[in-house]
């Protein structure tokens, strides 16, 4: 059933809620095809932003992941904050896995901004995930944060309300940040970036590729896209869905 979302922007997953323990219930949308013959692999969608996410992020590739066979679902996280995000995301894994039709050995995931660092971070810690795509990850925290205290007030004054200032708490930015963690990652990885993102930079993950390639895990790469911006936009004025899509599809068809 669609419905209207933020931005009038068309939901056409099912609302549900599952258990995540210790009393935690997340909201989810799933998006499964209507005829499946056999068990059908899966992906886990995480949206970005400092707030709990919005399914809407991520519509432009749950809608065709089922039609293209998948079971999909978007994440809501927990909290504002990214502490729990990876045990967040293995809530969901036990979900699915527990679903008719769904292959538990074909699960991957992919990430926007805060949820490309939480689908990393996740595939560092569960090896149930089978693959990882991100796109405009932010993979080193620490580093974004004390980078843009003098050029970007306004954003930095944003990781101070959110995490604390980076020179006081810069244990607790290394313990969320998926650079941390990237030599755990053995699974096949596609990071995607815009040319022109400001918000995370595509050396974000360019580090990332080279941390996770240092840890031995030659299944890893990059694709920057000429002229995209952080939220898929591309200069002019238009959105690049299509190539986005372009990219990871293959990706997580090939691996899962």
């Amino acid at each position: 059933m669609t419905r209207i979302g933020a931005g009038g922007i068309a939901l056409t997953g099912e609302d549900i809620r599952i258990a995540a323990g210790d009393g935690v219930e997340l909201d989810l949308m799933l998006y499964r095809p209507a005829i499946a013959a056999a068990a059908l692999p899966a992906v886990i969608l995480c949206p970005g932003g400092v707030g709990t996410g919005m399914f809407e992020i991520v519509e432009w590739l749950a809608g065709p992941l089922r039609d293209a066979g998948f079971v999909a679902v978007t994440m809501n996280w927990r909290s504002g904050l990214p502490d729990h995000d990876p045990d967040d995301v293995s809530a969901a894994i036990d979900w699915l896995s527990a679903q008719p039709g769904v292959d538990p050995s074909r699960i991957g995931v992919m990430g926007m901004s805060r949820g490309g660092n939480a689908a990393l971070r996740a595939t560092a810690l569960d090896k149930r995930i089978r693959a990882c795509a991100t796109f405009g990850a932010v993979t080193d925290l620490l580093q974004q944060a004390v980078s843009v205290k003098d050029y970007a007030p306004g954003r930095y004054r944003m990781f101070l309300d959110w995490l604390g200032s980076p020179d006081e708490h810069a244990d607790r930015y290394r313990a969320v940040s998926a650079i941390t963690h990237a030599a755990k990652i053995g699974q096949p990885l596609l990071m995607v970036h815009g040319q022109h993102d400001m918000h995370s930079p595509p050396e974000q993950s360019l580090w990332m590729d080279e941390a996770v390639r240092r840890g031995g895990n030659a299944d890893s790469r990059v694709e920057i896209v000429p002229m995209m911006c952080h939220y898929g936009d591309v200069i002019p004025n238009h959105f690049g869905f299509d190539r986005l899509r372009a990219l990871i599809l293959p990706f997580l068809i090939e691996w899962l």
